[in-house]
């Protein structure tokens, strides 16, 4: 049984926000010294505290708020679950639990 998700703001949103205020993503990453991908993988992948905080913060909003699945109210970012299928060696299929 999958835990209920926090909802926060939509990804597209975000990168709305950010493409209003800058222009593309890429140039948003590089004019802060980051590769040109790495304000987009943060919009994805959680695990990129510093420039998600970065984010939040051009935006003017929490980090809570964007992510509360990522973030706490008190502005720590929170345990990230592991990915139970990063421990299986290449090749090892989960059973499927239906059959």
């Amino acid at each position: 049984m999958r835990s209920p998700r926090r909802k926060g703001w939509h990804r597209e949103d975000i990168k709305g926000e950010l493409r209003k205020k800058h222009g593309p993503l890429y140039k948003l990453s590089s004019s802060w010294g980051y590769h040109p991908s790495t304000v987009t993988i943060a919009l994805g992948t959680p695990g990129i505290a510093t420039v998600e905080r970065r984010i939040a913060a051009d935006l003017g909003i929490p980090p809570h708020t964007l992510w509360p699945d990522r973030w706490s109210p008190e502005g720590r970012p929170l345990p990230r679950t592991p990915n139970p299928s990063a421990n299986r060696a290449p090749g090892q299929r989960q059973k499927r639990e239906d059959i």
